[in-house]
């Protein structure tokens, strides 16, 4: 380690405590730190090209990160972000799921990868980059007052937790998956114009209010209607269809085009006629009555 450069990842994870530690200047791969539980004594290389794990610390005090990250930093056991000056810039995936509150966090401008804010409660404070490379896990939070989504988000974003959509404004465009399955009305929800992966809405146990995107085009996840009442379906879902508590074929119109299974698990095959409800395509199966699977 007293070379000021380090070729390949440098794995300190047995490491609990920094005393008397030279680190390189620069790492050429990844840091594991992750083994310390206080950054006292820790002097950090200038650069990390790859992942700095740094999960074991609760506290930031004392702790001074890099100037650029070049891939992951793991901040997942901090607890608050009291005193904590994050990278200006991270090229992957920033860990911060320890975190339950967002006082005193400033994030940085731009976040290569993913995102993950999972612990926060409430979005009070909170400031959150304008755009994000991959996913984004909010999926903590109870409830949307004070909270500002960035434009765009390129992957995944985790709303799990939300159960209204009082105050709730989504991005234009989410690239891959949407995840709202803690929502039990659609009272308020104004859905993307595209979703480019799975729609998650297993909460809601009536369509009313309801406006879902033109186009799905991974799964769609609406397992917990009962009936097919005031329900428009996207004309294309491009995986599979979970309506697997419909307890009645009544008013139901399937998509013109479902790319994978349809799940109608509350229904006999007899309620059920393609010609009738749809689809005019589907590439995967029908299934009536399966209710062991773990599929929604």
């Amino acid at each position: 380690m007293a070379s000021s450069v380090h070729e390949s990842d440098l794995d300190l994870s047995h490491m609990t405590s920094a005393e008397g530690v030279k680190l390189p200047e620069h790492v050429r791969g990844c840091l594991d730190l992750s083994g310390l539980t206080s950054a006292e004594g820790l002097e950090l290389p200038e650069h990390v090209r790859e992942n700095l794990g740094l999960s074991g610390l609760a506290s930031a005090e004392g702790l001074e990160l890099p100037e650029h990250v070049g891939w992951s930093l793991d901040l997942s056991g901090l607890t608050s972000a009291e005193g904590l000056k994050l990278p200006e810039h991270v090229g992957g995936w920033l860990g911060l799921s320890g975190l339950t509150t967002a006082e005193g966090l400033e994030l940085p401008e731009h976040v290569g990868g993913s995102l993950d804010l999972s612990g926060l409660t409430t979005a009070e404070g909170l400031k959150l980059p304008e755009h994000l490379g991959r996913n984004l896990d909010l999926s903590g939070l109870t409830s949307a007052e004070g909270l500002k989504l960035p434009e765009h988000v390129d992957g995944n974003l985790y709303l799990r937790g939300l159960i209204a959509a009082e105050g709730l404004k989504l991005p234009e465009h989410v690239g891959w998956s949407l995840d709202l399955s803690g929502l039990t009305t659609a009272e308020g929800l104004k859905l993307p114009v595209g979703v480019g992966g799975d729609l998650t809405l297993s909460g809601l146990t009536t369509a009313q209010g309801l406006k879902l995107p033109e186009d799905v085009g991974g799964n769609l996840y609406l397992s917990g209607l009962t009936t097919a009442e005031g329900l428009k379906l996207p004309e294309h879902v491009g995986g599979w269809l979970g309506l697997r508590g419909l307890t009645t074929a009544e008013g139901l119109k399937l998509p013109l085009h479902v790319g994978g299974d349809i799940y109608l698990w509350s229904l006999e095959d007899d309620e059920y006629d393609q010609e009738v409800h749809g689809p005019r395509e589907l590439g995967g199966k029908v299934h009536f009555s399966n209710p062991r699977s773990s599929r929604n």
